[in-house]
């Protein structure tokens, strides 16, 4: 396998549209009474170190906003290295918790789009870069996201999320609360391909371009660890993607995936990434996926 097919999905985990909120009291008591004084004389000032929203933002039972806007660094391996420093040093799992993970992934990508990957069957292949059998030709690479990108939560519904950023940066320290650690077992293909699978069944009539994707779009499975602080387990959220997701040229490319969540049960993000115009990451996420 050559090199550039080797390339890992390190940046495709966390993308998306974002926007900060910050509620001064007012506000927060005017969200709270559910349209009842929709016009106040006056909305208050933000006032504080941290980010003040209320629990149910917009109607949602959850919504966040992660920002991520800084330089890479170049010295990050955020391949199959940062896969295994996620799994085992962060979200401390053992070699069968991870060996699960990781299947799953290749049972989405199969399911969802006919792409198939050899499952792994051993530990020592747990963060293998894998090619695809069968007819799609694609990449299965771990990865984790350079830290150094500093992709902050820094909206959590009904919690006060500290304002931490850096020089010319959002977070960039991984300790930090809000930082969001982000890991994939996703998926790129190696060349221009129509998709299989449920998505195909879904919208191959209706859209038949929709099933037809470019080399190096991607689907990126994986998961978002939010750190929140010292004396608190992390907000763990898994990620899938409802449509290949296209990065190319300079504008930003829009995304959505569905989300799943231990005891909020099923959401939705919606973000964009990637391209010389904007090459920040901006996610929203709900839970539930809409209001409807």
């Amino acid at each position: 396998m050559d090199m550039q097919r080797r390339d890992t999905l390190k940046t495709v985990g966390g993308i998306g549209i974002a926007s900060l909120l910050g509620l001064g009291a007012s506000g927060s008591a005017a969200a709270n009474q559910h349209g009842q004084s929709r016009n106040p004389g006056r909305v208050g000032q933000y006032s504080g170190s941290r980010t003040l929203v209320p629990p149910d933002l917009a109607g949602f039972d959850h919504v966040l906003t992660y920002i991520a806007d800084g330089e890479p660094d170049p010295e990050w391996d955020g391949g199959p290295a940062g896969a295994e420093y996620f799994h085992r040093d962060i979200l401390g799992r053992t070699d069968e918790e991870i060996l699960e993970r990781r299947n799953e992934a290749i049972d989405f990508h199969y399911e969802r789009y006919g792409v198939e990957f050899p499952k792994a069957e051993s530990h020592d292949e747990l963060f293998d870069v894998v090619d695809s059998i069968g007819d799609i030709d694609a990449t299965l690479s771990p990865g984790m996201l350079d830290p150094a990108r500093g992709y902050t939560a820094y909206v959590v519904s009904g919690r006060g999320m500290p304002n931490n950023y850096g020089d010319g940066t959002t977070n960039t320290d991984p300790q930090a609360t809000g930082h969001v650690r982000d890991a994939t077992f996703g998926a790129r293909f190696n060349e221009e391909t129509e998709v299989g699978g449920e998505y195909a069944e879904q919208f191959g009539d209706d859209y038949p371009d929709d099933i037809v994707v470019p080399e190096g779009a991607s689907l990126p499975w994986g998961e978002y660890s939010i750190r929140m602080g010292d004396n608190e387990e992390p907000i763990n959220i898994t990620f899938f993607p409802q449509h290949p997701v296209i990065i190319q040229g300079a504008a930003p490319s829009a995304f959505n995936c569905g989300l799943h969540h231990e005891k909020w049960g099923e959401g939705q993000v919606h973000g964009t990434t990637g391209g010389t115009m904007a090459p920040g990451i901006r996610n929203v996420l709900t839970f539930p996926p809409s209001l409807d």
